[in-house]
């Protein structure tokens, strides 16, 4: 078919045209013949790139040239789609969509236009930071470097596993990161301490702030010791229910303190309540040491908002009560004790610390036979065990056979001290309704060695009795004693058991008060 009035020489072009349309004029007096919605001009020049492009291939084949690379970096993103020879489209490698590329037409404008946009492209977080990255792992989830919040998670870090504010500076942590996270900077010590230092006071603001909406009354707990630089410390904790009914414990105080006298306990105590603005508290839990007496009375007198008059406010450890009277009672076979723990830490190489007496003694049951045999063959055995330390205390001595007997008696017993105390020193739950029965075992225990017919458990028995009757003996009497004062004598009711303790066993709905009336 012809083009306009050229001649079949120039140009010569076959074209079904499918949908059978007639000629049309384009006012030049030339007639056109349209097929698929795009002029014969159009049609022409598209073969005539192909041609070219054929030959320019042939000519490459022929003299063993490469083919030239592409320009646009955006072929990196997108697969060449050629029809017919020709390059018609391009399709994304993220989310598979066709988009026109023709090398006349369109070019790759589009196709940028397309990558900025794609949800697939893992490639935009470069271009913009707010952008996360699926990351796909254990879990999916969306990531993106975040300098800040990787800081504050370095403080957090520091503060859990208690390591130095240096620690940032040590050369195999920073090749570590550059690995891990090349992008992110290791803090310096200073910039460390600026930040574990900004972390608690955030966390100290979040929770005045929920003592304040969740918790009505605290109780609290609180103890004193002594550094090996003779530097006396003080630490004050909080139990609490909140108002979904669920207890927490928050360690609020851990400061240096002038020293243990009574006074000096007072003053920080009721300092630290106030600053973490807590002047409604239940009871205060303290050892039986005669300075947190004085401390609890300083507490009262200064307090208005207690109840009953700060009557039940003193609250003493039970579980230090346990090993107190579990205490006297071992002090009829110290020398025993001494002796197989000697032994028992000599067989195990000098590397065992002891968190209790029936851990000991249930190894001291297990290497029983071994004591006879290091004490045939061992000459250091013996030597160990007599000879004088580096203090001055000379050895407690090889254990014979009485010492296996009575430590055998002896590990029955602590068994059921052991376990009671660590019921006693529960953090996770809530302990108070249990403290009246734990404190009825004990008196059975106790009461069951005094009817024995064995002579040391009888004597055992009775030293554990007294320490009992001292603290726990005479919850339902009002013993008074005589406190001298300035030209007169008056009296104070002398404080044996907290009657609190059966109110929450009472109280416990598993419980019937009828049971124990």
């Amino acid at each position: 078919m012809e083009i306009g009035n050229g001649s079949e020489s120039d140009h010569e072009i076959h074209v079904q045209n499918q949908e059978n349309e007639a000629p049309k004029d384009n006012g030049d007096g030339k007639e056109i013949v349209l097929v698929d919605d795009e002029p014969m001009e159009g049609l022409q020049k598209e073969e005539e790139a192909a041609a070219a492009n054929k030959d320019k291939e042939d000519g490459d084949a022929q003299t063993g040239r490469k083919e030239m690379a592409a320009r646009s970096d955006m072929w990196n993103h997108f697969t060449k789609i050629f029809l017919e020879g020709i390059l018609r489209k391009a399709k994304c490698k993220y989310c598979k969509r066709e988009i026109k590329a023709h090398s006349v037409k369109n070019g790759t404008t589009a196709l940028r236009n397309h990558f900025n946009i794609c949800k697939r492209n893992s490639h935009i977080h470069l271009k913009d930071p707010k952008q996360g990255v699926l990351q796909a792992t254990d879990f999916v989830g969306c990531w993106k470097f975040d300098p800040d919040k990787l800081r504050a998670a370095f403080a957090q870090m520091i503060i859990e596993d208690e390591l130095p504010f240096a620690f940032g500076e040590n050369s195999g942590f920073r090749k570590f990161m550059v690995v891990a996270c090349p992008r992110f900077k290791p803090p310096s010590r200073r910039t460390c301490t600026r930040g574990t230092v900004g972390t608690y006071y955030e966390e100290k603001a979040k929770l005045k702030l929920f003592f304040q909406e969740q918790c009505e009354r605290v109780c609290i707990t609180t103890d004193c010791w002594t550094s090996q630089q003779q530097d006396s410390y003080m630490t004050v904790t909080s139990h609490f229910i909140d108002k979904e009914w669920k207890l927490h414990k928050k360690i609020i105080g851990f400061f240096k303190v002038k020293g243990h006298r009574g006074e000096d306990i007072g003053k920080h105590l009721l300092t630290c309540l106030m600053e973490w603005g807590l002047g409604k508290f239940m009871t205060i839990t303290v050892d039986n040491a005669s300075s947190n007496d004085g401390g609890i009375g300083y507490v009262k007198r200064h307090m208005k908002t207690l109840i009953a008059g700060g009557k039940y406010l003193h609250m003493r450890c039970v579980a230090h009560i346990v090993n107190l009277i579990v205490s006297d009672g071992l002090k009829e076979v110290d020398l025993s004790m001494k002796r197989v723990g000697a032994a028992v830490r000599y067989i195990k190489n000098g590397t065992t610390r002891w968190n209790s007496t029936h851990k000991m003694l249930k190894a001291a049951i297990i290497y029983e036979k071994e004591f006879a045999r290091y004490a045939e063959e061992d000459p250091y055995y013996t030597i160990d065990l007599t000879c004088e330390k580096s203090s001055g205390v000379k050895g407690p001595g090889v254990p014979d056979e009485q010492d296996r007997d009575n430590s055998k008696k002896m590990a029955e017993f602590r068994r059921h001290f052991s376990d009671l105390t660590v019921r006693a020193s529960a953090s996770l739950n809530v302990t108070a309704n249990t403290f009246f029965h734990e404190i009825r075992e004990v008196n059975l225990l106790v009461c069951s060695w005094l009817q024995s017919e064995d002579s040391l458990q009888k004597d055992m028995g009775k030293r554990m009795k007294e320490k009992y009757d001292k603290y726990w003996g005479k919850w339902h009497e009002n013993d008074l004693e005589k406190e001298k004062g300035k030209g007169k004598e008056k009296t104070k009711e002398k404080e044996n058991i907290n009657l609190m303790i059966f109110i929450a066993t009472v109280l416990d709905p598993r419980y019937k008060l009828s049971e124990y009336t």
